[in-house]
């Protein structure tokens, strides 16, 4: 693999892919929404909670694409910050918190299917991005895989 990734990985597939699910669950929940609705916790708390999730889930994913986008301009290997926690800490943010929130915050728990799929997909998908990395940064790629998690931004739990 010689030909260097896109700065945007797999990320535009991630989004198409997810969007589709997303708005297949859209039609569902706005066709049948007393179906999908969460009634046995008060919405009070499912906002909350949702709330905390996307502040969350967009700083982490703002500090990752900062990080990202220096490292991909440096054509250096990102290993702190953000990408100290969890490897992919874009797509982790939405896997872990953006998407559980929105679903918190619509009241859906059809909607919490959605950062299951997108685990899924994510999944399949960064194979690229990490042969790509290990091809062009060797053993140093291979113990950071072997240090840090991929999505769940719990890097630091690992830590000894």
């Amino acid at each position: 693999m010689s030909k260097r990734i896109s700065r945007f990985g797999v990320g535009p597939s991630f989004t198409l892919l997810s969007l589709a699910y997303a708005a297949l669950l859209v039609a569902l929940w706005l066709r049948y929404p007393a179906r999908f609705r969460i009634d046995f916790i008060p919405y009070w708390v499912l906002a909350m909670a949702g709330a905390l999730l996307v502040v969350v889930g967009l700083f982490l994913y703002l500090v990752g694409l900062v990080h990202m986008t220096r490292a991909y301009n440096a054509d250096a290997l990102c290993t702190d910050g953000a990408f100290g926690v969890c490897r992919h800490p874009i797509y982790g943010a939405w896997i872990a918190f953006l998407a559980p929130g929105a679903a918190l915050l619509l009241n859906s728990s059809i909607g919490l299917t959605v950062p299951v799929v997108m685990y899924a997909l994510a999944r399949v998908l960064v194979r690229k991005e990490e042969r790509y990395l290990e091809v062009q940064f060797g053993d140093a790629y291979r113990a950071y895989r072997r240090r840090v998690p991929a999505f769940a931004p719990l890097g630091w739990l690992r830590r000894t």
